[in-house]
């Protein structure tokens, strides 16, 4: 339950120091940085920094009371009241881009001949590679390992990457390391595919997803301890990649006749 709870804060944008102020002021009420520094075994020019943040970002309030100052935590019911401020923030930034993606676009340069790379880190930057495989209609071919990702990453595949793919007309294509919970993904994930290959982990431990769409490689690191990926755009390693995914797939086929 202290870890969910940890968790929920986290995805409201608390950092680790800010959720222990937080959760500190809500149980003892209105207190000096003082006291909420002996609490909470850190520094009172710390806590009065942090309770700045908290402040800023709409989890606390201060008020001074002869000459000393008392902060308070916002009360759990107003956590709903910043929820519903982040969304309107979220839809208002998501209005504007539509206005200014025009404007960006006619700016960017599209005559370099140099391929252009992404890198993306933490669970924010992989959400939008898995995006990147199911935004549009289009085979993507996979070598990947599902038998150890984050539980996150599983989340957001198994919430966003599979319904979305499900609609295609376009199925993809993967070669996938056995294991438990690949074959769990497989299950799901029925009709996403018309072609599973399953290899053995231990002849063939690949540690990255390589994905290939379109005009797009992807190289994507979902293990809990390196949560990165790189975009690689560029048609010829695409293609290059794609002729080495076929390669592959018919060498596994002959080797399990």
């Amino acid at each position: 339950m202290q870890d969910n709870l940890f968790q929920f804060l986290t995805d409201l944008g608390l950092s680790e120091k800010e959720i222990t102020v937080y959760l500190c002021s809500l149980e003892h009420g209105s207190q000096t940085a003082s006291t909420i520094a002996l609490k909470t075994d850190l520094a009172r020019s710390t806590v009065n920094f942090i309770f700045g943040e908290l402040i800023h970002k709409g989890f606390a309030s201060k008020q001074n009371k002869e000459n000393t100052t008392y902060y308070t935590a916002i009360t759990p019911e107003l956590i709903a009241f910043t929820i519903e401020q982040k969304k309107a923030a979220a839809k208002k930034l998501e209005t504007d881009f539509k206005h200014v993606l025009p404007l960006l676009t006619s700016i960017q340069n599209t005559s370099s001949p140099l391929p252009k790379v992404m890198y993306f880190e933490g669970l924010e930057g992989l959400y939008r590679t898995i995006d990147e495989c199911c935004k549009e209609d289009k085979s993507v071919y996979f070598i990947s390992s599902h038998n150890n990702m984050h539980p996150k990453v599983r989340e957001y595949i198994e919430q966003i990457y599979i319904p979305a793919s499900k609609k295609h007309t376009h199925k993809n294509k993967m070669i996938l390391n056995k294991g438990l919970q690949s074959a769990n993904y497989i299950k799901k994930a029925e009709s996403v595919y018309d072609e599973i290959i399953m290899v053995d982990p231990q002849e063939n431990p690949f540690a990255l997803t390589t994905a290939i769409v379109g005009n797009k490689t992807l190289l994507i690191s979902y293990a809990p301890e390196d949560l990165s990926g790189i975009i690689i755009e560029n048609n010829l390693i695409a293609n290059h990649m794609r002729t080495i995914f076929k390669v592959l797939i018919a060498s596994f086929k002959q080797k399990q006749l």
